[in-house]
């Protein structure tokens, strides 16, 4: 069953989700990045980006990459590496790219970065793919 994406209810980049993040994806080269403020509900510290939130923005980045290029598929393993707690108020981006590719298997890359270019955060995941387009 194909998705809608302009009515599906994605948490992450669902534009209808009243409760989602809203992530609008955009393709540059090779990647795909989407531009991201954290607001004092995505709080898990006081004061900073839940883990959680951090982990699933890298794992939508990294999904879009596939999705943007027709190939639909699960995320099957995420790992997430955190180096900075992100204050509420700050505009982060999220880019995703491909590393390696193995018959069903698509490995990607993740990062979560300030706007002078530190990683708050670097993930990568192993998606497998259910259908590729053409």
């Amino acid at each position: 069953m194909a998705l809608d994406p302009e009515n599906n209810m994605c948490f992450a980049c669902g534009g209808k989700n009243p409760i989602g993040l809203k992530l609008q994806f955009k393709q540059e080269k090779d990647e795909v990045k989407a531009a991201f403020r954290v607001r004092p509900e995505h709080q898990g510290w006081p004061g900073y980006l839940h883990g959680g939130l951090m982990a699933t923005i890298c794992d939508e980045a990294m999904a879009q990459w596939l999705w943007l290029r027709g190939i639909e598929a699960n995320t099957g393993e995420l790992s997430v590496r955190f180096k900075h707690g992100v204050p509420v108020g700050t505009m982060v981006e999220v880019k995703a790219s491909l590393t390696a590719s193995r018959g069903k298997l698509m490995v990607l890359a993740a990062s979560v970065l300030f706007p002078d270019g530190r990683e708050a955060a670097v993930a990568s995941g192993k998606f497998i793919c259910s259908r590729r387009a053409g």
